[in-house]
């Protein structure tokens, strides 16, 4: 495969994201609101502490910014469409990974600090997370999503690519990785708090 046929795939990747939006799910069926399930998942860690301080020194109180969608709609967004998306779309999460210390002024990953808090987590929440689901969840996004947007491809010149290339390899394994994050959080709330209280519900409906 040479790497022109790589960048746009890439590419078609980015696109999709824009097609899809970055909606947040509901909590896996539980009546608790996003704080409470961070909270849980994150008891005791060193992201505890940090995510709060973060998230106000980012928004304070005026919460997370709205988000527009470029690519609802039939042709091909524009270059610049798709760097203006990405700015508003990211811009808070990039200030939040900023703030704990995950990456640079430039965006580079801190692969040491990142380690060095997923550490600090509950065992529960560690067991879900993976470098390998990860990986392969990215190759599955950019497999599912390169027919669908194909015809984008061709739209943009080389160096337009190449910046796209690299903004769809770290969207994609960011969003990835907050997939993983909240399937892990989930599950552990799910064995650590409702099937117990489940369980001792049954058991005190039976006497």
């Amino acid at each position: 495969t040479s790497p022109t046929i790589i960048m746009k795939i890439f590419v078609t990747v980015l696109l999709a994201t824009l097609a899809l939006g970055y909606e947040e799910e509901d909590d896996a069926g539980f009546c608790l609101d996003h704080e409470t399930t961070g909270a849980l998942c994150l008891q005791g860690s060193t992201l505890a502490d940090k995510l709060p301080a973060a998230f106000q020194s980012c928004f304070g109180a005026a919460g997370r910014k709205a988000r527009m969608n470029p690519a609802d709609r039939d042709s091909c967004p524009s270059f610049d469409e798709i760097m203006q998306w990405v700015e508003q779309e990211f811009s808070d999460d990039g200030c939040v990974l900023q703030q704990i210390g995950w990456i640079d002024e430039e965006g580079n990953d801190d692969l040491e600090a990142i380690e060095a808090d997923l550490a600090t987590l509950v065992p529960g929440v560690q067991a879900g997370l993976s470098e390998e689901g990860v990986t392969g969840c990215a190759a599955e996004m950019l497999a599912d999503m390169e027919e669908k947007h194909a015809q984008c491809a061709d739209s943009y010149n080389q160096e337009e690519t190449a910046v796209l290339e690299d903004m769809a390899v770290r969207i994609v394994h960011y969003k990835c990785f907050m997939g993983m994050f909240k399937e892990a959080c989930d599950t552990f709330i799910q064995t650590e708090y409702v099937q117990p209280l489940m369980e001792s519900l049954y058991v005190a409906g039976r006497k």
